[in-house]
């Protein structure tokens, strides 16, 4: 019976095998990539030769690969994806750890044809590198290795036929105290590597200490427990089973141990899991990922080894020194499941570890707030910035962060957000303004496009970004290059993504408006508006023909219901309540818009609206951070290890009250947020902000409401409440340029 089942296992397997083999063949005939002859001479040894049963590993891989080495670029282009990837990051780290520095050396383990090695040079420049050494068990591989490098003329290429476990730098590097690799990489090795515990132990001593960097690209799956919350990592069961069973029988070996193992004794800096489309799309797809690590200190071994995995971070101490200083913090256990870790290197910013999986994390797949929708020049006049000032603000799009930031240097920004893709967003601004050019930076931030966003993700943004944040961008490439991702169908819809700021909920709401204004037959007249070129011309043009259909009954019910409210403005119920408690719908939203449409000129002052009418900033109508005078002193403080600090906490604002040290802050800016709480979570909120704050230390937070019902809590707890502006009803005069909010408080710690 068990021989029976054996024979029809062999069977179904050759028999997919011929399938795929089929499909292949027919792939390649229609796409003539590559070419007939070389898709055979693949899918031959591939599928259909047998190779016999053979005392080794090398005798085996010799004889597999020995009539296909000379194709084995050629058709592996489809199959092996990431690499290209895994090797932009390489160049990356290493540039900026290193620069145009000291001469590096590479191990390249597994590197067969020196594939990799080539495409590097185009990335990096191997005159950069003293010494490169190409280790491979496969003597075809090899050979195809030496030609090539000869070719190239490249004398400080070195190729080493022999077991990866047993390799170690030669002695003439040894004597001249390279006794280490700055860079190793792992390209669809790792999987084939019998002994993997010892390759990926060995490893560990190869790579540099302190700055070295490991890089890996192959297949994988993940184990049936993986509740890690990364973003793709997670493979269902057929996935699971079908593609773990189907590689063994190449000898190709999927267990999650290995990746496991891999990540356990090294540290992550980037990872980006992926899925290959091979040859049929959306069928086949094969799991991989791309992943760069360094060797854990002593410290991070030590708590690797002690903690299980997946344990849970909740509370975490926030650095009082530098970025850098904050590797690990000191009081409480970091399990190895943190997606977003610190960066000890980066002197402007650095992102606190969180856990993914954690259910206030784990349910945001995307950003709400695409940008914020609170107008920072209101706070900035309140708040009256000093060096030495300790903030804590809500991170939404980070656009009053920077702000505040560019208005007064040597401050501590405390960055807060729930949702962990806020906090990518806030990344990916802050990595940009340090080694983006502004006409760089203009096209990603002021209209919301970069064509080549992918290329300049990988190659120079993803070494300033943590693990969690690269992985969130890489998957979302089409944020800022939508128009080469879009299909047709895409394209005909009205509501349709076009830039960053037509994603997210803020997005949507900016496309549904687009959509209502023109049903309405106003869309015309609003593009005429943003671009009056006075006051009066834009209020005319709203009195006469937009005012009253926008703000007509129709429009208004449109709004007035909870779903609208939250999935379009983000506006939660409780908040919607507070509202419609002080008046209608009807008044609100006129008392919200006739103010700054009558006193702003959405063409040069008010940016907000020129963004919803627009769906982008101009260079004369934007935010300060935005304009070349913010960039060069924001990219100047983000440069300089002693300028103002960015800590970004991925949590809740309690929880990182609670994180903090007493009287560590001097001032805190918690937007309407309070709107959404109970009674219950707004006392333990004030309770958490009075500990945290120093005394004569202050709170700002805007409300939907004119007399928001917290602010006897506030007061209650110990703190002077003061309106610094409240709406009334029917006025012409807008509390700032967003005028969304009824009011604006402070309280301060008596």
């Amino acid at each position: 019976m068990i021989n029976s089942a054996l024979v029809f296992a062999s069977d179904f397997n050759y028999g997919v095998a011929y399938i795929l083999a089929g499909l292949l063949l027919i792939y390649v005939s229609l796409y003539k990539k590559p070419s007939l002859q070389t898709a055979f001479i693949f899918m031959y040894n591939c599928f259909m030769r047998p190779i016999g049963k053979h005392a080794s590993q090398q005798t085996r891989l010799n004889a597999f690969y020995e009539n296909q080495a000379d194709v084995y670029d050629a058709t592996r282009g489809g199959l092996l994806r990431g690499r290209r990837t895994m090797l932009k990051l390489c160049a990356a780290e290493l540039q900026k750890q290193h620069g145009q520095g000291k001469k590096l050396v590479w191990v390249d383990i597994g590197g067969g044809t020196g594939w990799n090695i080539e495409q590097m040079d185009a990335l990096f420049g191997l005159e950069h590198f003293e010494a490169i050494y190409l280790v491979d068990l496969c003597q075809p591989l090899c050979k195809v290795a030496k030609q090539r490098f000869k070719a190239r003329g490249w004398a400080h290429v070195h190729v080493v036929c022999q077991d990866a476990g047993t390799f170690t730098l030669p002695g003439n590097l040894c004597a001249i105290g390279r006794k280490h690799a700055d860079l190793v990489t792992m390209s669809y090795s790792l999987s084939m590597i019998d002994a993997f515990y010892k390759v990926i132990d060995g490893v560990q001593q190869l790579v540099e200490p302190s700055a070295g960097v490991l890089g890996v690209a192959d297949f994988y799956v993940s184990d049936s427990r993986a509740s890690r919350g990364d973003v793709g990592y997670h493979c269902n069961w057929l996935s699971r089973m079908f593609w773990q069973h189907w590689f063994e029988l190449d000898h190709v070996y999927l267990h999650p141990s290995r990746r496991n193992y891999l990540e356990h004794q090294f540290s992550t800096i980037k990872e980006f899991n992926s899925r290959n489309h091979f040859i049929i799309p959306h069928l086949v797809q094969i799991p991989y990922y791309v992943w760069l690590g360094r060797r854990c200190s002593a410290k991070q071994a030590y708590l690797a080894n002690d903690i299980p995995d997946f344990t849970l971070v909740d509370k975490l101490p926030t650095p009082t020194a530098s970025p850098k200083d904050c590797l690990l913090p000191s009081t409480k256990p970091i399990g190895s499941n943190l997606s977003a870790t610190l960066q000890p290197n980066q002197p402007g910013y650095c992102r606190l570890p969180y856990n993914p999986a954690k259910p206030e994390h784990a349910q945001f797949s995307t950003y709400i707030y695409g940008f914020t929708w609170e107008d920072p020049q209101a706070d900035l006049d309140v708040l009256d910035l000093q060096k030495g000032d300790s903030l804590l603000v809500i991170t939404s799009a980070g656009d009053n962060a920077l702000a505040y930031a560019a208005n007064t240097p040597d401050i501590t920004l405390h960055c807060v957000d729930m949702n962990p893709c806020q906090n990518h967003l806030l990344e990916l601004k802050l990595a940009a303004l340090q080694i983006l050019s502004f006409g760089e930076f203009w096209e990603m931030f002021g209209k919301g496009v970069l064509a080549d966003f992918p290329y300049v993700l990988d190659t120079q943004l993803s070494a300033h970004l943590s693990p969690a944040a690269y992985q969130f961008w890489r998957s979302h490439t089409e944020t800022f290059s939508p128009a080469s991702s879009a299909s047709w169908w895409d394209k005909l819809l009205p509501v349709r993504r076009r830039n960053l700021y037509t994603t997210g909920y803020s997005g949507l709401a900016l496309q549904c408006f687009r959509v209502i204004a023109r049903v309405l037959g106003i869309s015309h007249d609003l593009h005429k508006i943003a671009n009056a070129s006075s006051l009066q011309e834009q209020v005319d043009i709203w009195r006469s023909r937009v005012g009253s259909k926008l703000l007509s009954p129709l429009s208004i019910r449109f709004l007035d219901n909870p779903v609208a409210m939250w999935q379009l403005l983000g506006v939660p119920v409780s908040q919607w309540n507070m509202l419609r408690g002080e008046g209608s719908m009807s008044q609100y939203v006129r008392d919200t818009i006739e103010p700054v449409a009558a006193s702003m000129s959405f063409n040069n002052e008010n940016y907000f609206y020129h963004l919803v009418i627009n769906q982008q900033y101009s260079p004369k109508c934007c935010p300060d951070y935005l304009t070349m005078a913010g960039f060069t002193k924001l990219q100047s403080l983000l440069n300089s290890a002693h300028q103002t600090t960015f800590h970004i906490h991925t949590s809740t604002i309690l929880d990182t009250l609670q994180s903090l040290a007493p009287e560590e802050l001097t001032k805190a800016v918690i937007m309407d947020h309070m709107d959404w709480f109970s009674p219950e979570e707004a006392a333990a909120e004030i309770e958490a902000l009075k500990r945290a704050l120093k005394r004569g230390g202050f709170v700002l937070w805007r409300s939907a409401a004119r007399s928001p019902w917290y602010a006897e809590s506030f007061a209650s707890h110990g703190f002077s409440v003061e309106p610094i502006s409240v709406r009334q009803p029917n006025t012409l005069i807008p509390l700032d340029r967003v005028n969304m909010y009824a009011s604006f408080y402070k309280a301060t710690k008596l």
